[in-house]
């Protein structure tokens, strides 16, 4: 009986930090401009994720409807909160689609990846 006790002990926190290290991820939780959104033009892009980020090791590609890279500035965190990555837009968008292509790498070095559209109305 006690080797069952210890079995199922050992399984449940098998489980308990197999769950714990799914969730240490920087997920993106919210974007501005929104995903899959349409705005009258932006500046900048600001990524809020889950955890806090090592800008050094992340950052995004800003692509316009066909393809044609769009000039950004560097990756920055927002200063009251390392969650959010900022990137500067260097020229005014012009109206159409948007694809975004993100990479983000936790204070704890777990890198991420995703991308979402957005488009810019005339």
């Amino acid at each position: 009986m006690n080797r069952r006790v210890w079995l199922r002990a050992a399984a449940t926190l098998g489980l308990a930090l197999v769950a714990s290290a799914a969730h240490a991820h920087a997920q993106l939780q919210s974007a501005v401009p929104p995903v899959g959104g349409t705005v009258a033009g932006a500046s900048e892009l600001r990524l809020k994720f889950s955890e806090g980020l090592e800008p050094k090791f992340s950052g995004l590609t800003l692509t316009a409807e066909g393809g044609a890279a769009v000039a950004i500035g560097p990756v920055t965190v927002d200063p009251a909160d390392h969650s959010v990555m900022v990137i500067r837009i260097i020229k005014p968008l012009a109206p159409g689609a948007y694809s975004v292509t993100w990479h983000a790498v936790s204070v704890d070095t777990h890198r991420t990846q995703g991308s979402y559209d957005f488009t810019v109305k005339p």
